[in-house]
């Protein structure tokens, strides 16, 4: 992950981070790379992080409005629900009161609420330098830790450094005899009851249970007993979602196992097993699995998404990465520029159905690319992005040499119902030779419902002059949208309309009067 630079790109990554701490502990190695790289940025940047959260719900940074995202708007959303205005967060703020300050906006509200807030919330966690609504958080004073007071005993001379533990010097059979009793205990360990101790004992006995489950997959793994070491995997992450509300603590422990017994063969087992899974509730499962473990999933995935021939398996794949967002979506870009078209396609609309817009910057190559299914593809994923930045790229789109491609940029511009969509639609009207894209752009202008267009679509409406008589179709969806538009003049357009002889055109412009 690179380090982010501008105010605007931080804001983004520290909503994704928040994201991150919604679903991982802190302990996760996702998280945690993702909370350091951000401290980093933070430092690097030399100066304090302001972010307001306006009345209206959006958010603002450096002066400016935040970058379109999903992420952002989440993180705005959850800050308002706390109450919060304004927040500032030191350059010097560190990982661990970073992390703590993520991990504060991600309580329920009202659980902060009994903390007195998200304030009370960050200084009950010990997180400093970071200050809300105009007050600084002090944290309060930590307990002192268990392993302080040991060191603080040895160092005082409490305790015998040189310890006898009773080492002794084993021969080959005493080996052979202690590993074949290993081998027959974990063949024969009960996983239930270890699950449930996991779930319901004390600390001290979830620590021994963990290791025993550790050390039974890894000898499943090992032996090559793929199947019951990927159903311990899976049962592990079935732990770890019980426990998610119930003990984040025990959790966090159970998280971390996952990710240590996940190796790579374990990985793309899993990634396989996805592929070839036919009912939803086994990829449910499955994708469940590969999300837990993290960004170590993403390479595999990818990388069977690219070799998939079977549709249900692409299908799979996409889903999988598209729930891991967060941590694919450096690979995904970086693969848009791949000499493959069909990778640059699957990658496209991955980026589209996650709502990348950070992606937005790579769709400027591909919305010209030599092959029309990327190009498509890309106005596809525009097209669920939205917002002022797809627009001149979809207005590209307008213009293509391929007809069924310049009607999805059509909609795609009518369903951002932006008023900078209207010129390249207005442009485009006249020139076009497609009465089937001619629709889109009619339908379009009326979806976006700036009244610049009504004296073009009046024209439409009426059908056009006598030399350049414009199809029913045409003037049928040219009276929807005048209707769509509203105002005095378009009223004033469908009055006339219902006096036409076309009976579509006058039950259209009944219906938009109506």
């Amino acid at each position: 992950m690179s380090i982010p630079s501008t105010p605007s790109r931080q804001l983004v990554e520290l909503a994704k981070a928040y994201a991150l701490s919604e679903f991982y502990p802190l302990s996760h190695p996702t998280l945690t790379q993702a909370v350091l790289t951000l401290a980093q940025s933070l430092l690097t940047a030399g100066q304090h992080f302001h972010l307001r959260v306006d009345p209206m719900g959006s958010v603002l940074v450096a002066g400016g409005h935040a970058p379109r995202s999903a992420h952002v708007d989440r993180f705005a959303a959850r800050l308002r629900e706390h109450g919060v205005s304004t927040v500032v967060l030191r350059h010097d703020i560190g990982a661990e009161s970073l992390g703590r300050f993520l991990s504060a906006a991600a309580l329920p509200p009202r659980v902060a609420r009994a903390a007195g807030g998200l304030s009370g919330a960050l200084a009950a966690a010990g997180a400093s330098r970071v200050q809300i609504d105009g007050a600084w958080v002090q944290p309060a004073a930590p307990a002192l830790a268990a392993a302080g007071a040991v060191a603080d005993s040895a160092a005082s001379g409490g305790g015998n450094a040189a310890v006898d533990v009773g080492i002794e010097m084993w021969s080959a059979h005493d080996m052979y005899e202690q590993v074949r009793e290993s081998a027959v205990r974990v063949e024969h360990e009960d996983t239930e009851e270890l699950r449930r101790l996991l779930r319901e004992g004390t600390d001290s006995e979830r620590l021994e249970v963990l290791g025993r489950l550790e050390f039974l997959a890894q000898y499943c793994l090992n032996r090559g007993m793929m199947d019951r070491g990927i159903r311990l995997v899976q049962d592990l992450r079935r732990d770890a979602e019980e426990l998610r509300a119930r003990s984040p603590h025990v959790r966090s422990m159970v998280m971390l196992a996952i990710h240590r017994v996940s190796t790579r063969p374990v990985i793309e087992e899993l990634v396989q097993r996805l592929g070839k899974a036919r009912s939803e509730e086994e990829r449910t499962g499955l994708r469940s699995t590969l999300l837990h473990v993290g960004a170590d999933t993403v390479t595999p995935l990818v990388r069977e998404l690219v070799a998939a021939t079977d549709v249900s398996a692409r299908r799979a794949y996409r889903d999988a990465l598209v729930a891991l967002d967060h941590v694919g979506v450096p690979l995904l870009e970086d693969m848009v520029g791949d000499e493959r078209w069909f990778v640059v396609r699957n990658m496209v609309g991955i980026l589209g159905e996650i709502r990348s817009a950070d992606a937005i910057e790579h769709f400027r190559r591909t919305i010209e690319h030599s092959d029309a299914r990327v190009r498509r593809e890309t106005v596809l994923a525009l097209s669920k992005i939205g917002g002022e930045e797809a627009v001149p790229l979809l207005a590209k789109g307008l213009n293509d040499s391929e007809s069924a491609l310049r009607g999805a940029a059509a909609l795609g511009l009518g369903l951002t119902k932006l008023s900078v969509a209207v010129g390249p639609l207005l442009n485009r009207l006249p020139q076009e030779n497609d009465p089937e894209v001619e629709v889109e752009i009619v339908r379009a202008l009326g979806r976006v419902g700036d009244p610049r267009a009504v004296p073009v679509l009046a024209e439409r409406a009426a059908g056009g002059g006598f030399f350049s008589r414009v199809p029913a179709p045409i003037r049928v969806e040219a009276t929807r949208a005048l209707g769509e538009i509203g105002g005095d003049a378009a009223r004033a357009v469908l009055q006339r309309l219902l006096r036409e002889r076309n009976a579509e055109v006058r039950e259209a412009a009944v219906k938009a009067l109506g």
